[in-house]
């Protein structure tokens, strides 16, 4: 298994990945629009895609990553938006060589931390991050704001 940084050449096997990750999810199949979002992710370097590549060359996961701030500490963070081993690969460690990469991403950058969250009833990965040292915030929550749950005035 080979971890590697994602770039523009990998988009034709990270478009499939990601359509399985996000169905998924519940959403629908839209390849034109993963296609272009992840184009505009790689080529503005706006996030950062870690992917598995068996030795055939078939994609395995992949793990994306977000660069977002901290003001208080004045340093850089990444988030893990992204995690996704395709079915064939997984209790391979494969989720494992994708979150070492994206640790080492994270030390390599000089950021303060990786921070991620999932879903409450997602108890496999909750399983999975607290093995590989995450700790879960007790001390904070986590609120959103989306076109949804906005009353207009």
């Amino acid at each position: 298994m080979q971890i590697t940084k994602a770039n523009e050449s990998h988009l034709e096997l990270l478009i499939p990945a990601f359509e399985t990750n996000r169905i998924h999810f519940g959403q629908t199949n839209d390849n034109l629009k993963t296609r272009r979002f992840l184009s505009e992710r790689l080529t503005q370097n706006s996030s950062t895609i870690f992917i598995a590549l068996a030795d055939s060359g078939v994609l395995a996961g992949f793990t994306q990553l977000y660069p977002i701030f901290s003001t208080l500490k004045l340093e850089s963070v990444w988030l893990l938006n992204d995690m996704f081993v395709m079915p064939d690969f997984r209790k391979g460690g494969v989720a494992s060589l994708l979150v070492d990469a994206a640790w080492n991403h994270t030390k390599h950058t000089g950021a303060a931390w990786l921070t991620l969250k999932t879903g409450i009833e997602n108890t496999k990965a909750q399983a999975l991050y607290e093995k590989l040292g995450f700790r879960k915030d007790d001390e904070h929550f986590y609120y959103f704001l989306d076109n949804h749950s906005v009353k207009d005035a």
